[in-house]
């Protein structure tokens, strides 16, 4: 029996026009890390949730604009939260639309789940050379 392979992304709690550019997204990033089984839910939170989750997962108690938390590692699985307050403020202050910062977010969220860190300076350098490569890549 073949192995079925599982490629899944899903998009909650957003409205229908950013489903698109979220998938899209996610999926630039799949691919430049090579990961071909995945199942990835995005969720939009208020940022009163997302800094519950903060505190309760990270021990931080503040609001944050994205935690990821991977399931697991083999078959790729996680969960994506996204504040939705965040996501407008931050959209205003650096005078992006909604698609283009919810992509952002997005290649954030999965660089997550592939392992990348932004906890420390080294770490964090590494990790948005290659989100903003990607993101240049997906208006190009």
């Amino acid at each position: 029996m073949k192995k079925k392979i599982v490629k899944n992304i899903g998009v909650f709690g957003f409205i229908r026009k950013l489903e698109p550019p979220i998938k899209k997204a996610a999926r630039a990033v799949l691919k430049h890390e090579g990961k071909k089984t995945y199942r990835i839910n995005f969720i939009l939170v208020s940022n009163a949730e997302i800094k519950e989750l903060n505190t309760t997962y990270r021990n931080t108690p503040q609001v944050t604009d994205v935690i990821a938390f991977l399931i697991d590692t083999k078959l790729m699985i996680g969960d994506i939260y996204i504040a939705d307050e965040r996501l407008i403020k931050q959209a205003e202050y650096f005078g992006n639309t909604l698609i283009e910062e919810v992509m952002y977010l997005s290649l954030h969220g999965v660089l997550h789940l592939c392992g990348y860190s932004d906890y420390d300076e080294q770490n964090k350098k590494k990790m948005f050379e290659v989100q903003d490569k990607l993101y240049k890549c997906l208006f190009s």
